[in-house]
Parts: structure tokens; C-alpha cells; sequence
């Protein structure tokens, strides 16, 4: 296939497909590597001031992210609700891991609903 009917098939730039092509030039086996960076080890210290500080004051990650922000600490919300749950102190709420559904409310007929006010002003 040529460059152009690659990129029109994976709808990118034909240039990006050369740049890919460079890159990947002369490689035999071709392996893409995870997203993002690398996960940084939790170490004792903050594990013991999660801890600390949930069996002081019984919060949730996000508060408890808050707590410590508070106090010079930054340790981010899905960190400590990790160390959390590996020590059984907070669990995954499947329900919560689904998109939840979002419907419209509309109507059969756009004039099938009015809305007025009333009152009386002067006796009227």
C-alpha cells in the first residue's frame, strides 16, 4: 500500500505515516509501549501517613487528599485510595465504575407544557 492510502485508511497525515515509517526503519520486532509514565513505588512514609490519618479521622481518599494538602502533604486521591484498599480499608464500588446513562426530558408535543405565575397586585 502506499503512504497516502495508509494514512487515508488510518485518517491521519501521510506525512505522520512517513515519520512513522522512519522511526520504525531497520526494527524487527516492533512493540509499543505502555501510555503514559511509569507508576512511582508508594513508599512506607506515605503509606503510614494514610493510614495514620484515615484511623484519626475516617475520610474518604478525596477528603483525606484535601486534609493533607492542608498540612504540606501531597499525596493524590487514587494513591491513597490504593494503599487504602490493599489494607482493607476502602473497597470499589462497581456501581460507580459504569458511564452513567443520560437521558433528555423531552416532550411528546414542545407545547403540551406552560408554565405561569399568578398573583394579585392592587386587587387585579
Amino acid at each position: 500500500m502506499s503512504k497516502y492510502q495508509i494514512a487515508k485508511i488510518q485518517r491521519i497525515t501521510p506525512r505522520h505515516v512517513r515519520k512513522i515509517y522512519q522511526r520504525f526503519k531497520g526494527v524487527k520486532n516492533q512493540k509499543l509501549k505502555l501510555c503514559g509514565c511509569k507508576p512511582k513505588p508508594i513508599s512506607e512514609r506515605e503509606k503510614k501517613i494514610i493510614i495514620r490519618s484515615y484511623k484519626e479521622y475516617l475520610m474518604c481518599a478525596v477528603r483525606l487528599e484535601k486534609l493533607l494538602k492542608e498540612k504540606g502533604i501531597h499525596i493524590p486521591h487514587n494513591k491513597i485510595h490504593k494503599i487504602l484498599k490493599r489494607e482493607g480499608l476502602a473497597r470499589d464500588e462497581p456501581k460507580k465504575k459504569n458511564q452513567r446513562k443520560w437521558v433528555r426530558y423531552d416532550r411528546k408535543h414542545s407545547n403540551s407544557l406552560w408554565h405561569a405565575d399568578w398573583f394579585e397586585l392592587n386587587g387585579e
